[in-house]
């Protein structure tokens, strides 16, 4: 099994005779616009990707979309299966050949599937599906399977842990959901309340869709919390999200993780009994104590079994005030239907 720190096993074109140089042949999930690799020495053939692919929509030649080619499924030299693009006429040297693609599942549970295999994504797999969420994007960076997942699914405002049911889930977690244990003042002991507010954001920039092709995001947009800049000061701060392919979910993701950091976070750690040795990070408890700075919904953040101790202790966070507005400032296109 691949574990976490390992490297993803991605091919580079030293697996072919006669190459250019080297360069991560990438994998590509969903629609994304890539970059095609030279493969034979008339540069009439090409390489889109380590895989097989669904379909090539378009072929561009410095941004002028050509007519004489063809894209076919095979295997390369190696024996390894790839997609090619033939063209018709070789390129002139310097010219930026671009492709459009459609590649492996773009659904989220997917992609962390196909990276990292696990048998426990179905619900995660199905909200994925039932919020839309899908991604587009090429993996030609060589990282950690840890580094990968975590990537992936900053891209839809979620997280993982081996020890969460299902392994991943949205955070932060939807504030409709069920309380998973209740603390009150005699359920807490040797407790720690802090808040600092060098995390806090109010104001995200959101650069999306990125070609690999050109080397730049093709979009991006600007949200705002107008009551926690008008109380805390404008605190910028940067979220990519460049496998996100429309201003719609760009937005939606960006707009929890605002609604989230836009506010002091309070980070409590206290012990419990044992009885809540099986409380799973990543979902809300309620905690409510006189001397708290604050009472109510905390979500669980880490969980300390602390075996032999006869106590658990729990690290749970949780944001001061009423979820902030978000206002879009600023957009680079049009929403996509």
């Amino acid at each position: 099994m691949t574990a976490l720190s390992d490297l993803i096993p991605l091919r580079d074109t030293s697996a072919w005779p006669g190459y250019d140089s080297i360069k991560i042949i990438p994998r590509v999930y969903g629609r994304a616009t890539v970059e095609p690799i030279r493969y034979s020495d008339n540069k009439l053939t090409y390489v889109l990707a380590d895989h097989a692919l669904q379909g090539v929509d378009s072929v561009t030649l410095d941004g002028t979309e050509l007519s004489g080619w063809r894209w076919r499924n095979g295997a390369d030299l190696t024996g390894h299966a790839v997609a090619f693009i033939d063209l018709s006429s070789a390129p002139d040297s310097g010219s930026s050949l671009a492709a459009t693609v459609r590649g492996l599942s773009g659904n989220p549970a997917d992609i962390i599937n196909d990276l990292y295999p696990r048998t426990d994504l179905q619900d995660f797999r199905i909200w994925c599906s039932n919020a839309g969420l899908v991604l587009g994007g090429a993996l030609d960076t060589k990282m950690t399977a840890r580094a990968a997942l975590a990537f992936v699914l900053q891209q839809v405002g979620a997280v993982f842990s081996a020890g969460l049911p299902g392994f991943a889930l949205p955070f932060p977690p939807p504030g409709g959901n069920p309380l998973h244990a209740e603390f009150g003042p005699l359920d807490l002991a040797s407790w720690s309340a802090e808040c600092s507010l060098s995390d806090l954001v109010t104001r995200l920039t959101v650069p999306f869709d990125w070609d690999y092709a050109d080397g730049k995001a093709k979009q991006s947009v600007v949200l705002e919390a107008p009551a926690a800049s008008n109380r805390h000061g404008v605190r910028e701060d940067e979220l990519a999200l460049p496998w996100v392919k429309t201003a719609r979910q760009a937005v939606a993701t960006a707009t929890a993780w605002l609604q989230w950091r836009a506010r002091p976070l309070w980070r409590f750690k206290f012990a419990a009994g044992v009885q809540f040795r099986s409380l799973q990070p990543g979902g809300w408890i309620s905690i409510t104590h006189p001397r708290l700075p604050v009472s109510g919904g905390a979500v669980v953040m880490d969980v300390d079994p602390g075996y032999g101790s006869g106590a658990v202790t729990i690290t749970a966070q949780a944001p001061a005030g009423l979820t902030p507005a978000v206002t879009l400032i600023r957009q680079s296109a049009g929403f996509d239907a």
